[in-house]
C-alpha cells in the first residue's frame, strides 16, 4: 500500500466519525465574548467616543468613591464647627474700655533718645550698637573703618555711647533686644544713627 492511499484511507475514515457538538455552556460562552468584542469595537470606532467613555468611567470612579466618605465627611465638618462655636462663645474676647489702650504699629525701629557729650571723631567709622530691653548699649562692634581702629577713637565711642540714650526696637508694642548702626564721620561734630 503507497503512502497516498494510506492518507485516503485515512481521511475516509476521520470523515465516517459522528460530528461532536460543543456544549451547550461553551457555545453560549463563545457568543457572550463575541458580543462583548464587537460592542467593544463599536464602541471605541467613532472618534469622540474614547473621551464619553473616559467621561463615563472617571464619573463612576467618583460616584464609588465618593459614597463611602459623604457621610463621614460632613460629619466631621459638623463636629468641627460645633467645637469652634462651643469655645468662641465660652471664651470671648472683650475690648478694656476702662484701660488707656494705646495703639502699636506691630515693628518700630531703635533709635537714639539723647546724645551725651562727645568730641568730634579723629576718623570715619560705622559702628554698630547692640541694645538690649532697657535702652541700654549691651555691646558694639566696629563694622567699617580705618585699620586699625586707635584707641583714642575707641575710647571716645565708648565715652559717647556711656552718655547716650536709646529707645529699643519694639515687636507688638513689647521691648526687644536690637540693633542699631551710627555712622562717625572724621571732624564731623554730628552723629548719623540708622535703625
Amino acid at each position: 500500500m503507497s503512502t497516498q492511499e494510506s492518507q485516503q484511507e485515512i481521511r475516509q475514515l476521520v470523515r465516517s466519525l459522528p460530528a461532536r457538538r460543543a456544549p451547550e455552556e461553551l457555545r453560549l460562552m463563545l457568543r457572550i465574548n463575541a458580543s462583548k468584542e464587537a460592542s467593544w469595537r463599536r464602541r471605541w470606532s467613532i472618534a469622540p467616543a474614547p473621551f464619553a467613555r473616559l467621561r463615563e468611567e472617571f464619573e463612576l470612579f467618583k460616584a464609588n468613591l465618593m459614597r463611602p466618605f459623604a457621610v463621614p465627611a460632613v460629619g466631621g465638618l459638623t463636629a468641627a464647627i460645633l467645637v469652634i462655636a462651643m469655645f468662641v462663645q465660652t471664651y470671648p474676647v472683650r475690648a478694656n474700655s476702662l484701660a488707656e489702650d494705646i495703639p502699636t504699629s506691630l515693628y518700630t525701629e531703635p533709635s537714639a533718645k539723647a546724645f551725651g557729650p562727645f568730641e568730634p571723631a579723629t576718623a570715619d567709622a560705622e559702628i554698630e550698637v547692640s541694645i538690649d530691653e532697657m535702652g541700654r548699649v549691651a555691646n558694639y562692634r566696629v563694622v567699617s573703618g580705618e585699620a586699625p581702629f586707635a584707641d583714642e577713637v575707641r575710647r571716645s565711642v565708648e565715652r559717647t555711647l556711656l552718655f547716650t540714650e536709646f529707645t529699643p526696637a519694639t515687636s507688638f508694642g513689647q521691648a526687644i533686644p536690637s540693633k542699631l548702626r551710627i555712622t562717625l564721620r572724621r571732624g564731623s561734630s554730628s552723629l548719623t544713627v540708622k535703625g
